[in-house]
């Protein structure tokens, strides 16, 4: 029945979508029985997704007062000249029917009209605009995406009010389709990114997609790698940013976040921030987030490598210290640091978990009483203690949420590899870390790029230069785009 045609009896078309609307035990689908230029009419809506009052003052009142009058005219259009709403589409199959109703229009059937005609009366309820909720910065717009597909995409083209911003509309799911938006500027995104997103976009096979999380793991290159390769950002001016780059961004309606393809291990490191400041400061905060990163990776591991098999790397009076506090301690070293690790991320995941302030105030108040307790009962010495928090803390400054939770499941296998090799494993794992990061491809470009491969690129990589000298595109764009900029470089010479 969902493939049939729309009949031009009313009482089957009727009949065909009470079935299909499961009329007899949803009670918000609506039916309203009227007549219209002297034939047998009704539209179906949905509670809660229109709006009662552009449904009665300007489809059904207008449509009302016609309901005397005889034509001969093609009643799709007539219907349509009669009603002052913006939008009215035909729909020639009862599925295309139900489609259009359940994104929040209203849908009208005729007797002897072989179509329905579907009119734009939504009215969803729907967050404000709010500032965004892990994306605080302290220079640049306080302003986040909401759950409406639409109000994103009217906050990107506040930012870029250009018709070379091309949204495309698509559904995703098979059996309850979700709306989806392409959003890239013509000229400036590479055709090829755009023909492999349509053709990934084109081969889901899912029910539904929920998220946009869900989404990003059905479109990106490697499920099986740790480091994301997407990038998720609930900001307008980082959405438009990377438009300008030339990558590609995906808004999913119902998700506070859109998603940016192809991004590299750079774009994830980067805060939306770091061009409002000077760039000796952007410079520096970016030292501090590859310190931090470095300092979850690696540090533990270092620590335990260091006093369970090269002593000889720390000074005397450090590692008397450590073996003198480490003798009436129960456990080792290696397993110490396991278990302080584990509970740190414990504590921090708690913290996100428990609503309000109240989350940050309890992840800091357990640091410091487990911290402590753990110390005065002898499981653990205390310089352990300083590494672990070091390395948490350095875990915090790392932008993207996805690639902090990477570096903390890598520093468990550093540490594992520290405690059965010493120095000699972290580096041989750190080596094919490197290989591998340089393998893998987000929407096909390369991950490690513009450092690995070496691509032509704006000198805003791991340091931040001056704006006046960021003249070039990035290699995501297409050629010609970079072309075009690198002649207006010349000229400007």
């Amino acid at each position: 029945m969902n493939n049939d045609n729309v009949s031009s009896r009313l009482e089957k078309s009727m009949a065909a979508m009470d079935a299909l609307l499961h009329r007899s035990v949803n009670p918000d689908m609506h039916r309203r029985l009227f007549r219209v230029f002297r034939r047998e009419a009704c539209v179906y809506f949905m509670e809660g997704v229109v709006s009662s009052d552009f449904l009665q003052h300007y489809l059904l009142s207008p449509l009302m007062k016609r309901s005397m009058e005889e034509t001969a005219e093609y009643l799709p259009q007539l219907l349509a000249e009669s009603v002052p709403l913006i939008e009215a589409v035909e729909a020639e199959r009862y599925a295309d029917a139900v489609r259009e109703m359940m994104i929040g229009k209203a849908v009208v059937f005729v007797q002897s009209m072989k179509c329905a005609v579907c009119f734009d009366v939504r009215m969803f309820v729907r967050r404000g605009i709010s500032p965004p909720l892990t994306e605080s910065v302290v220079n640049g717009p306080h302003q986040g995406f909401n759950e409406s597909i639409r109000d994103n995409i009217t906050m990107i083209r506040r930012i870029l009010p250009t018709p070379d911003l091309v949204g495309e509309m698509i559904t995703v799911g098979d059996r309850y389709p979700t709306a989806l938006s392409i959003l890239y500027l013509k000229g400036v995104a590479d055709e090829g990114s755009l023909e492999r997103i349509r053709g990934r976009l084109q081969c889901i096979k899912a029910d539904h997609v929920m998220s946009i999380g869900m989404l990003e793991q059905l479109l990106e290159d490697s499920p099986w790698s740790l480091m994301p390769q997407c990038c998720l950002t609930e900001r307008p001016d980082r959405a438009a940013s990377f438009l300008l780059e030339g990558q590609i961004v995906l808004a999913l309606d119902g998700s506070p976040q859109i998603l940016c393809m192809p991004v590299s291990i750079l774009h994830l490191l980067h805060t939306p921030d770091d061009s409002s400041m000077r760039w000796q400061y952007g410079s520096f905060l970016r030292l501090i987030r590859l310190i931090g990163a470095a300092s979850t990776i690696l540090l533990p591991a270092l620590f335990v490598a260091a006093v369970t098999f090269h002593p000889e790397l720390l000074p005397v009076t450090l590692l008397t210290a450590i073996l003198e506090s480490q003798a009436a301690v129960p456990l080792s070293i290696p397993m110490e640091m396991l278990l302080m690790l584990l509970m740190f991320s414990l504590i921090g995941e708690a913290g996100i978990r428990v609503p309000g302030v109240a989350g940050s105030s309890l992840g800091t108040v357990s640091g410091l009483i487990l911290g402590q307790a753990a110390v005065e009962a002898k499981l653990v010495h205390p310089l352990l203690i300083i590494v672990v928090a070091v390395a948490s803390l350095g875990s915090y400054a790392v932008p993207d949420y996805g690639l902090g939770l990477a570096c903390r499941i890598l520093q468990l296998l550093f540490l594992g590899a520290a405690s059965v090799f010493g120095l000699y494993g972290v580096v041989l794992l750190l080596g094919v870390g490197l290989i591998r990061l340089c393998a893998v491809r987000s929407l096909g470009s390369p991950y490690a790029a513009p450092l690995s491969p070496v691509r032509l690129h704006n000198p805003d990589t791991l340091m931040r230069f001056p704006v006046w000298m960021q003249t070039v595109r990035t290699w995501l764009a297409s050629p010609e785009a970079m072309r075009r900029a690198m002649g207006s470089d010349r000229r400007k010479r």
